[in-house]
């Protein structure tokens, strides 16, 4: 394992194709300011860069910061890790915020990650009527109402569907990268954490914006790298000395599977000290993606 003191140190190791690196460095990169918020979107949520996106006849959360050097490069599409909230002190929030100041606009979205089965809408509504009125949860139907075969609550000559289905995250991808196409973009990166990687690499062969790159950060999943191998795309993982269980083991597995069908355009590292959100070694984690977009995606377009 090589240790690297400055980010000039991963330009030659991508150069050379498979390594497995530990990130160190100083907290120059920490410098980055969270109020760089494109003025051009209308700020109806604290959340910077905020902008609900109507897909499906429903609202999603989204936030879209355009990039602040002077110099774009692209743009990159975050998947938040299941059980995050759309805006958190994970790890898609400060790169979002930081990386605009080096080139790079930001979109993430808001994804359907349910840990358990799905949750009606209409749940809590009947929990509200349970506690104002005493009345029993066993059924989401109201008393003057019945059910027919589709499950559809019919009140009189009304139908209605108390059950709102979750938007599919394809959904939501397309429509996102829709609205980066006419905003002029041409490619994305995408970045996942954890599960959000999963529905990254899901979301590789979408037709409206092709991928150019692709970073996983924190991602378990062992055999899930068979969806990339044979993809000329760059992809970099990243993970902390103390991520989750299963998280470096994976790693290892889909290094070797790279190695083995000969993708130089994939590269490793790890941050020591680190968790599974990198607490405390944000700029770290910062340092470690935006060098490696600069050396893999961002020089290359101006030779």
């Amino acid at each position: 394992m090589t240790w690297c003191l400055v980010a000039s140190c991963f330009a030659a190791e991508d150069a050379m194709g498979m390594s497995s690196d530990v990130a160190l460095g100083d907290d120059a990169a920490n410098k980055g300011k969270s109020g760089s918020a494109s003025a051009m979107m209308r700020q109806t949520s604290p959340v910077i860069g905020y902008q609900a996106l109507l897909v499906a006849g429903q609202e999603i959360d989204s936030a879209y910061i355009e990039e602040t050097l002077g110099e774009p490069y692209g743009v990159i599409v975050f998947f938040h890790d299941q059980g995050e909230a759309f805006e958190s002190n994970g790890v898609i929030t400060p790169l979002r915020h930081y990386l605009p100041e080096h080139g790079w606009s930001t979109l993430t979205l808001s994804y359907d990650l349910p840990v358990d089965s799905n949750i009606m809408l209409s749940t809590s509504l009947a929990d509200q009527r349970v506690a104002t009125e005493g009345g029993s949860n066993n059924s989401l139907v109201p008393d003057n109402a019945t059910e027919d075969a589709s499950g559809d609550v019919v009140t009189g000559d009304k139908m209605e569907n108390v059950a709102l289905s979750p938007v599919p995250n394809s959904t939501r991808v397309e429509a996102a990268l829709t609205m980066l196409q006419s905003k002029g973009f041409e490619s994305v990166i995408f970045l996942g954490h954890g599960k959000g990687g999963e529905v990254a690499i899901a979301m590789l062969d979408s037709q409206t914006l092709p991928v150019a790159g692709l970073i996983l950060v924190g991602m378990a999943d062992a055999g899930i790298g068979d969806d990339f191998e044979g993809s000329e795309i760059p992809v970099l993982e990243v993970y902390g000395e103390y991520d989750l269980s299963g998280v470096e083991m994976a790693i290892k597995q889909r290094r070797a599977s790279m190695k083995r069908v000969s993708k130089n355009n994939y590269s490793v590292r790890e941050v020591l000290g680190a968790n599974h959100v990198f607490y405390g070694l944000e700029s770290m984690l910062l340092m470690t993606v935006r060098s490696w977009l600069k050396v893999t995606i961002a020089d290359p377009r101006k030779e």
